[in-house]
């Protein structure tokens, strides 16, 4: 195989070919004039026939120059971007998480993340299926369950915590004013009934009251409703924190449930090596214990 030229020197050729101007290319390249033509006549040593015709007021490619520069061009356009992607990829967080958690915790803290970490671009995924990180791209997750995802670190941000809520307009209506009350109210169930079983029973009520009322596969939904005055829905306090401090949910009763899971952080093995992961983890878990309500796992 024949030894290939200068790669410095192609580069230049490249930019100078391009521009027909051995002064533009210098300032591109930021170097000097007469660095470029040395770039340049070394190349044509080493090719042995000439890239370039000069004139005392222009500068054409010959036919070498002609036949060598798209290949040139093309080769470190391609390189360029291959550096800008591994570039990226340094600094770009792939996140996912579920629709609600995304929506009503992440998002509303990710300018303050974005504002201790300017160099940091934040990708979000939102998705509810099996945790596959390295097939997907990703770079951590952040779900709810028991903390036990093959091949993955996963560290606690908070236990899963649940509290009825409605509207204020609902709970008026119905006159909800304590536990039993909810006889002759509408459960929004997310999932399955499981949640509302397991609180009743806490509450010493009924669990068949959990046999009623509508089922959704996304809290984001059963939220919307309660929002809307169309029943009492089971919520996570850190999802639906900024609902409640502006009065349009009402927590009842003042009965929480913690269920047996909670909401992680979950990661691969040396994830933290990588500074972007470090720096979003240290977020997360400050933000989990700033929190009045710690990040409780959605219940999904």
């Amino acid at each position: 195989m024949d030894t290939l030229p200068s790669l410095p020197a192609l580069r230049v050729f490249a930019v100078a070919g391009r521009t027909l101007s051995f002064t533009k290319a210098a300032g591109i390249l930021n170097v000097t004039q007469a660095a470029v033509s040395h770039q340049i006549r070394v190349l044509e040593d080493q090719l042995g026939v000439p890239l370039f015709r000069r004139t005392t007021r222009s500068l054409e490619l010959t036919a070498a120059g002609q036949q060598l520069l798209p290949a040139a061009a093309a080769a470190f356009a391609q390189i360029e971007r291959a550096v800008a992607g591994v570039r990226r990829a340094q600094t770009l967080l792939a996140i996912t998480t579920t629709a609600s958690f995304g929506a009503r915790w992440l998002a509303p803290r990710l300018p303050r993340f974005a504002e201790l970490h300017p160099e940091i671009e934040v990708s979000v995924r939102h998705t509810e299926t099996p945790l596959d990180l390295a097939a997907e791209g990703l770079d951590l997750a952040i779900r709810g369950g028991l903390g036990k995802w093959p091949g993955l670190t996963a560290e606690l941000l908070g236990s899963s915590v649940t509290v009825p809520v409605a509207s204020p307009d609902y709970i008026r209506r119905l006159g909800l004013v304590e536990p039993a009350d909810l006889a002759r109210a509408t459960l929004l169930h997310d999932g399955d009934r499981s949640d509302w079983r397991e609180w009743l029973i806490v509450a010493r009520l009924d669990p068949a009251l959990a046999h009623s009322g509508p089922v959704f596969d996304d809290d984001n939904v059963l939220i919307e409703l309660a929002l809307a005055g169309q029943g009492v829905g089971l919520a996570v306090g850190s999802v639906v924190e900024t609902l409640l401090k502006e009065g349009r949910l009402v927590a009842l009763f003042d009965r929480e449930v913690t269920l047996s899971y909670g909401y992680y952080l979950a990661y691969p093995p040396g994830a933290l090596a990588l500074p972007k992961v470090a720096a979003f983890r240290r977020f997360a878990l400050a933000q989990a214990r700033a929190s009045e309500n710690s990040p409780r796992a959605c219940l999904d």
